[in-house]
């Protein structure tokens, strides 16, 4: 394969110069030259193989077609925009085929032996077998040598594995922009809007197989590096130091988790409809119902920068969410504090509304934590029980519910929950809800030494996973009508998870690798 020499590439003032002088030396007899024998030249002059020559001839082409447009076909701006992002897109495909067309042979030529996957013997090769992708500059049709192995019945291109082509419709990079707008819109308008900028047809369904390989790879890999860790750990006494990702003499003085849950709605089938006539057959019944998606939010003290007097951004967060049991949760997130060094904290400080399963989840963590209770869902309590007791925007609701809170502020919790016993008396319409209260209070008594914790400089609200919550799960996957299959929800929320953090181009390059 030849090397790119950008010294022997000419110049744009020169480019039409050197064509015109290698169309006059292959012409014969006054006969123009064939296209093979001008990619031959161009091969030699831009020392690049004849095949990519041949593609870059074909693309000028259909820039050449672009450009002799009547301007009556491209009856404005707009119209004219579209049609010249489809010349750019049909001048590079060509090229693109040649150059994966050349690493496909080349692969295949390096290894003349094919041996199978599964068990291992040589595999019966079935020569060259062309085949098509779609990706993100059109369709691509290109050869590769197939394998098939009659003991384990299976077969392989292990050229087409070795340069990155998946065995899916979609190559790579049309796969990762597909789920990459599949993960930000719901799936019809990400057909639509990858229509429009690309100019490609896909489909809904398409799409969301894309969405389904990618998450599962996702999980599958999540899951391992979590096994990985708990096993090296019960082995050596000690976590991986391969796996934090922080230079391990940074000092972390104050790192954060918040962590909290969102409920979407999502459907079970629960029975098949009887056929109905004119509809092709049994419809299905569906039961609709919710699951909790858990997430997580986590950074360091020093990321939180000020941007007035009552409003910190928080400059770079890691998000984590899964759809089931806290436990599993619990495994994700360590391996996200790990990476990020949080396991040498000096104060890893845990902020929550007060649920059970997260003072769970904090206690099963291998380092010491300190709970606090987001002072604003004490607050939201409190102003709501006001409403309750002496009407909603009264002035009587507004004065009790503003010194309950500063009473709370100022750490006297304990004065609230005595108040509350009073009010008990009195107030016999209310008394369930004042004893719920009451029993929140107490349940989290321990973790509401607001001024202590202000001593300190720490944060007492949980924003971060309010925020997330809303804007990382809610803001695609609790659409209104929409209703998730659970498998769904779940491969989405981990998917938001990864484009939040700002990983998903490095998640893109794990999954290759590991394919």
């Amino acid at each position: 394969m030849h090397k790119n020499n950008p010294s022997l590439c000419p110049r744009e003032g020169t480019w039409v110069a050197e064509v015109a002088e290698m169309w006059h030396e292959l012409t014969r007899d006054g006969k123009p030259p064939s296209g093979a024998e001008l990619a031959g030249a161009l091969s030699e002059r831009l020392q690049i193989s004849t095949a990519t020559a041949g593609g870059l001839l074909t693309g000028f082409q259909a820039l050449v077609n672009y450009a002799r447009l009547e301007q009556a076909e491209a009856a404005s701006a707009i119209e004219e925009e579209r049609l010249s992002v489809q010349a750019a897109l049909a001048a590079v495909r060509p090229v693109l085929e040649a150059r994966l067309q050349e690493r496909l042979d080349e692969a295949d030529q390096q290894r003349p032996a094919l041996r199978c996957g599964g068990c291992g013997q040589m595999a019966c090769s079935q020569g060259r077998r062309a085949r098509s992708w779609q990706s993100t500059v059109g369709e691509l049709r290109l050869h590769r040598r197939y394998s098939w192995c009659a003991r384990c019945e299976q077969g392989g291109a292990p050229a087409q594995q070795e340069v990155g082509l998946p065995e899916s419709a979609y190559t790579a990079g049309l796969e990762e922009v597909t789920t990459l707008m599949a993960t930000t819109v719901p799936y019809e308008l990400a057909v639509s809007l990858v229509e429009k900028l690309l100019g490609l047809q896909v489909s809904a369904q398409g799409v969301k197989h894309s969405v389904e390989c990618r998450a599962a790879a996702v999980i599958k890999m999540q899951a391992e590096e979590a096994q990985e860790i708990q096993a090296f750990e019960e082995k050596w006494g000690k976590s991986p130091p391969y796996i934090t990702a922080q230079a391990p003499d940074k000092d972390i003085p104050v790192a954060y988790l918040e962590v909290d849950g969102v409920y979407v709605l999502t459907r079970e089938e629960t029975a098949t409809a009887a056929a109905t006539a004119g509809r092709g057959g049994p419809g299905r019944k569906y039961a609709v119902g919710g699951r909790e998606v858990k997430n997580a939010v986590l950074y360091e003290g020093a990321a939180c920068a000020h941007e007035s007097e009552r409003r910190t951004c928080i400059l770079e967060k890691s998000y984590v969410s899964h759809l089931g049991e806290w436990p599993s949760l619990a495994h994700l997130v360590w391996a996200v504090m790990l990476k990020r060094g949080f396991q040498r904290a000096q104060l890893l400080v845990v902020l929550s509304d007060g649920a059970e399963w997260i003072r769970r989840l904090s206690a099963s963590l291998p380092v010491t934590v300190l709970l606090i209770l987001d002072l604003y869902h004490v607050k939201h309590k409190l102003w709501e029980m006001a409403a309750v007791l002496y009407g909603e925007g009264t002035t009587a609701a507004k004065e009790w519910a503003a010194e309950q809170t500063q009473r709370i502020e100022q750490g006297q919790a304990s004065d609230v929950i005595e108040s509350l016993e009073f009010l008990k008396r009195s107030q016999h319409q209310a008394r369930a809800q004042i004893e719920s209260v009451q029993t929140y209070l107490r349940h989290n008594q321990d973790r509401m030494d607001y001024p202590r914790y202000r001593a300190m400089g720490l944060r007492v609200g949980s924003g971060a996973v309010e925020s997330a919550n809303y804007h990382v799960t809610g803001a695609r996957l609790k659409l209104p009508g929409i209703r998730w299959a659970e498998d769904g929800a779940a491969q989405m929320a981990r998917l938001r998870a990864d484009l939040f953090s700002g990983i998903w181009q490095e998640r893109s390059r794990q999954i290759l690798k590991a394919a």
